[in-house]
């Protein structure tokens, strides 16, 4: 098989996000998942992931031992563009990098999917709603985990799951920054394959949550739609990771390694 072809990255805040196209981005995951003999750790990373990972060096520490960041937001990707790429960056957020492996990689035998996350309302809804959209992919599993704290039993038992499916790509919708912190310290312990860390976007294509027209989310403005949907919740992720995006970028600040990552895949 031949090796995936490698990404562009660039810095933002001291993390290397993805400078590319999803068409880029798809391609090489579809090749990567051909070839899988550890677990690959991909994280959609808006405002509020890299912002939350200088803010915070434990869960900056975590981001460090992902493979891949995916720029989910448009102020990553205007950042980036700031930046001397070969690769024009374009926004590659959860919700849409799910969309398109989920349609281009029913082609593959290698792409099985799992999904890990949301209540089992919502999960119901998303499996019938993902293989009605997608009839010829492949569902090898879904599990709606318990809210709160995993004790080892819990932990060995979604290790369990995830591993007897034989699934390739894993969809993690924990929210953040409980899917990062809980994949990057499982890392050792979890079976080869694709691990998604998507946020909403389990809500977003089972329908439980409306996402923002095309419009607003080219403008930069999704943020401002979900938190007019969701005020109570979100006011203060977004009023402090928000003003600490603009604050970093003007004063410069990035995120400092504790130790050196593992290289990108």
């Amino acid at each position: 098989m031949p090796a995936a072809e490698p990404l562009e990255r660039a810095d933002v805040f001291g993390f290397p996000v993805v400078a590319g196209t999803m068409d880029q981005l798809i391609a090489h995951l579809i090749t990567t998942a051909e070839t899988l003999d550890r677990p690959i750790l991909i994280a959609a990373a808006d405002a509020h992931v890299v912002t939350r990972g200088v803010r915070q060096q434990e869960y900056g520490n975590h981001l460090d031992t992902f493979d891949i960041i995916c720029p989910d937001g448009m102020p990553v990707v205007w950042k980036l563009k700031r930046q001397p790429t070969r690769n024009a960056p374009h926004r590659l957020s959860g919700p849409d990098i799910m969309s398109e492996l989920w349609d281009k990689g029913q082609p593959s035998p290698h792409i099985r999917h799992y999904l890990l996350g949301g209540s089992e309302q919502t999960l119901a809804t998303l499996r019938e709603k993902l293989l009605a959209r997608y009839p010829g992919a492949q569902l090898a599993g879904s599990y709606s985990p318990p809210f709160g704290t995993w004790d080892e039993t819990i932990q060995q038992n979604i290790l369990q799951r995830i591993a007897e499916s034989g699934a390739t790509c894993i969809w993690v919708g924990l929210g953040c920054p409980k899917q990062e912190t809980w994949l990057a310290s499982m890392r050792h312990r979890l079976p080869a394959a694709l691990y998604f860390a998507v946020g909403a976007a389990f809500d977003f294509h089972a329908g439980t949550v409306r996402r923002a027209p095309l419009w607003i989310q080219k403008r930069g403005l999704e943020w401002l739609y979900r938190l007019c949907r969701e005020p109570r919740r979100l006011f203060k992720r977004y009023f402090t990771y928000n003003s600490l995006f603009l604050w970093y970028t003007l004063t410069g600040r990035k995120h400092s390694p504790a130790a050196t990552p593992p290289q990108p895949h």
